[in-house]
């Protein structure tokens, strides 16, 4: 079974959005053969068990477009954007990808200008709070959303979002530089003086889904033991990288970087490039670092539309392939990859106020950003 320890409740808002960072800007495309298969199945994939009613289909279909706003990958995207299409032909699907305080000050300045352009918000649900406190959401009960924990659902009013898949962070490797013998199985084993100078990382003072990562090392560790545990990583000159995750995967997989932290999920997309080689260290716990949420805008331009696409993006199928593309699905109905589903996942704490900025100086000292 897929397991998860250390559960909370819908995270806190963020405390400033001059903290929410981008998660990635650059992303090499999938292999054409695995694209086409994901689309394959997304565009086979029901919306749900009991179909929406003709009325929302005929609607969305008189709108004919549905604009997502998100912090989705571009792969993620576009395979979903071709599954729609082809699912509902006259429906265009479109997506503008930014990431953190880039992605949430567009969404500000569009509302404030009153240029309504969104139809659809996919972000961190950490960051849903500071849109809500704006009035700019308006909840919609998606046909889907019985298919989710109720842990996973908005709570302040119901029906906002569904936090509906997971990020997962972690330690990964090359395994044509490292054997799999000899990777990390801890990350004490990173201090290995053979590993000084070649630990690649995604910043955890400019990526604020790995600071979690850290910020649960604090708490799986105790904070004393884990402060020591980020000296002394520090002292093994590592390569840091931000605010996006993309650089340190490529590299792992291009072999640039025998090892490093990052989004491990990456493994299942980056990793299977031509010519890239990436494997997930079997570290006790993996951890879950953050997930999206799809949120109907309440000035959408198409508002048919945009539920429609909630729904599609929420169904079991769907989620499914995005869990096998490397995420950990929401959706009780999902089934993932099999090493993942074996694997003990721990969902890491979102500090807040002093804890938070404590943490923030300390690595910051340490790793720069």
């Amino acid at each position: 079974m897929f397991c998860i320890s250390a559960l909370n409740t819908m995270a806190p808002p963020a405390a400033r959005l001059k903290e929410m960072t981008m998660i990635q800007r650059t992303w090499q495309t999938l292999g054409s053969a695995m694209l086409a298969a994901v689309i394959s199945l997304f565009a086979l994939a029901p919306t749900s068990a009991s179909a929406q009613s003709d009325e929302l289909l005929a609607a969305a279909k008189k709108e004919g477009k549905v604009m997502i706003y998100g912090e989705m990958i571009t792969p993620t995207m576009r395979s979903i954007k071709e599954g729609f299409e082809a699912k509902y032909p006259g429906i265009t699907m479109e997506f503008i990808y930014l990431s953190g305080a880039p992605l949430m000050n567009r969404i500000v300045s569009e509302q404030d200008a009153k240029r309504y352009l969104a139809d659809v918000i996919a972000v961190d649900t950490i960051r849903m709070p500071v849109l809500t406190e704006k009035g700019y959401l308006v909840p919609y009960k998606s046909v889907n959303e019985n298919n989710y924990d109720s842990k996973w659902h908005s709570n302040n009013p119901p029906h906002l979002w569904v936090r509906n898949h997971m990020y997962l962070g972690g330690i990964f490797y090359n395994p044509k530089i490292v054997a799999p013998a000899d990777a990390p199985k801890t990350y004490e084993d990173l201090l290995n003086p053979k590993w000084k100078g070649k630990i690649a990382l995604v910043s955890p003072v400019t990526n604020d889904l790995i600071f979690a990562l850290y910020a649960g090392l604090v708490r799986d560790m105790g904070e004393e033991k884990a402060y020591k545990f980020f000296d002394a990583l520090a002292a093994q000159k590592p390569l840091v990288f931000g605010p996006g995750g993309i650089r340190v995967s490529q590299g792992i997989g291009t072999g640039e970087f025998p090892v490093g932290i990052g989004f491990i999920g990456h493994t299942y997309s980056v990793g299977l490039e031509t010519g890239y080689n990436m494997a997930i260290a079997k570290t006790d716990p993996l951890y879950a670092v953050g997930g999206p949420g799809f949120a109907l805008v309440k000035t959408a331009p198409h508002p048919n539309a945009a539920k429609l696409a909630i729904d599609f993006m929420l169904s079991a199928p769907v989620q499914e392939k995005h869990a096998k593309m490397g995420y950990r699905s929401n959706n009780r109905e999902a089934k993932g990859l099999p090493e993942l589903d074996a694997a003990n996942m721990s969902l890491a704490p979102v500090p807040t106020g002093a804890e938070a900025d404590k943490l923030r100086k300390k690595l910051k000292d340490l790793f720069g950003g």
